[in-house]
């Protein structure tokens, strides 16, 4: 998918000089190529009354994987597409290098790149006949137990079809995007990025009940809480949670709409699996 860049908003990682610096820097080069833009610090009271009614032809984020992703839940279902300057770690996600930015940017405004529809979660949680919180995710929810060491039982379904009741710490539910995140430090499997898939993933199953698997999109996996013995989370993204208590239904499907990301044909899937050390040459 092309997309013409005539406007834009640049999301920069909250308290951050460099990024920030950056950022006006940025508002100058897109204004001599004839391209309005805007600029937020993620976190502000500006950033959120501006996500609320965006209207611009590409977001742009200034920091690391964290804030993207942070933003990116912002715009599932939005048609906004998302590119990201790495000004973090990883940068598996946020993937211009912050030395090579503008090589990269104008790629974006002469249209020689593509912007890619991925898979975004959505999650319910029902309790009794009420649903008490909502949300999507752009890389994954998770449901973990919280201080104390103890396991939590959970009682799964796919679609409405029972699965059993698992035993672990916790479970990952992750997009194809965020497979190379927890999920994959857990064990769970590499799902590519153009599936319309999602994986979930045990962390610490006990007596190893229940192994990693890869859904369709559009199957509803819930899990009902059973524990009564220790608190239990679900966290979005790894910065959003809410206790759970029992009885408790957690469901989670393919958000409609999804999330664009800019895709540059120089830095493959592969690529960047090689380059970041999920796959190791000579093994």
């Amino acid at each position: 998918m092309h997309h013409k860049i005539s406007t834009i908003c640049i999301v920069t990682k909250a308290s951050h000089e460099e990024a920030a610096a950056l950022g006006k820097k940025l508002l100058g080069w897109f204004a001599a190529r004839n391209v309005q833009g805007i600029i937020c610090e993620n976190g502000t009271e500006q950033w959120a009354d501006t996500r609320k009614s965006i209207q611009c032809d590409l977001v742009l984020v200034l920091g690391g994987d964290g804030t993207l992703l942070s933003v990116a839940r912002h715009l599932v279902g939005r048609e906004v597409p998302l590119v990201g300057i790495n000004m973090g770690k990883v940068g598996f996600l946020a993937e211009i290098p912050s030395d090579a930015w503008e090589e990269r940017l104008q790629a974006v405004l002469d249209g020689n790149i593509q912007f890619r529809r991925r898979l975004a979660l959505a999650c319910t949680v029902t309790r009794g006949d009420e649903i008490v919180c909502s949300g999507v995710a752009a890389n994954d929810f998770v449901l973990n137990r919280g201080a104390l060491a103890r396991v939590v039982r959970l009682d799964l379904s796919v679609n409405g079809s029972p699965m059993g009741e698992v035993r672990a710490d916790g479970i990952i539910v992750a997009t194809p995007s965020g497979s190379t995140g927890y999920a994959i430090s857990a064990g769970g499997p590499l799902v590519h990025p153009d599936m319309d898939a999602y994986s979930v993933t045990p962390v610490c199953a006990f007596l190893r009940s229940l192994y990693p698997m890869v859904l369709p999109g559009e199957h509803i996996f819930s899990a009902a809480v059973r524990s009564a013995d220790a608190d239990l989370f679900l966290t979005q993204d790894g910065q959003e949670g809410v206790l759970l208590q029992t009885d408790d239904v957690v469901s989670i499907s393919k958000a409609q709409g999804g999330l664009l990301y800019a895709e540059f044909d120089d830095n493959s899937y592969y690529n960047k699996l090689l380059t970041r050390g999920f796959i190791r040459e000579n093994c």
